[in-house]
């Protein structure tokens, strides 16, 4: 099942506890602690388990669809925040707004001068491999694939890949 990661990071941090000894209070250990905070990812004992310990109902818990829904300035600015996490996943909606902006970004640094273009490109590269492979992580494939847009025509395969429907719920 596909929890809100944010929201039990949020409630680690309300009660000032380290994922450790989030760990200890609800019976899991560390390792499951990290891949749902990272992944969303969550068996049903571990969420009933997060949900006694936070004193909330396991709904508040599940990822809803209203959860998955993205503005774009948001999608932006996750993707800028989750810079260097190449673990976990990222929904669709998020990935292209993204892509767009950076689009954008690039198409108005190279009307405006050439090294504008060589700054912005370098600036993104990282944020842009990043968050292809958080959605390649959603669709079940790994961030390897992105290899082949260094291919010719291999863009084709790959935005094939990151247009396909997340694991999660509908993006």
């Amino acid at each position: 099942m596909n929890i809100n990661s944010d929201l039990v990071r949020n409630l680690r941090a309300e009660k000032r506890w380290s994922q450790e000894q989030l760990g200890d209070a609800c019976g899991l250990n560390l390792r499951t602690i990290q891949r749902l905070e990272n992944t969303g990812k969550a068996s049903l004992d571990s969420i009933e388990a997060l949900a006694s310990v936070f004193e909330v109902d396991v709904k508040e818990l599940e990822l809803s669809i209203e959860n998955n829904h993205i503005t774009p300035i948001e999608a932006v600015k996750v993707c800028f925040a989750k810079y260097a996490n190449f673990s976990g996943t990222a929904p669709r909606s998020e990935y292209w707004w993204f892509f767009l902006f950076l689009l954008v970004i690039t198409a108005v640094a190279t009307i405006v001068n050439a090294t504008a273009f060589q700054i912005v490109a370098v600036i993104a590269m990282v944020p842009f491999i990043s968050a292809g492979t958080r959605r390649l992580n959603d669709t079940g494939q790994s961030g390897w694939w992105q290899l082949l847009l260094l291919v010719p025509f291999g863009q084709v395969v790959v935005f094939y890949l990151l247009a396909q429907e997340g694991q999660r719920s509908t993006d």
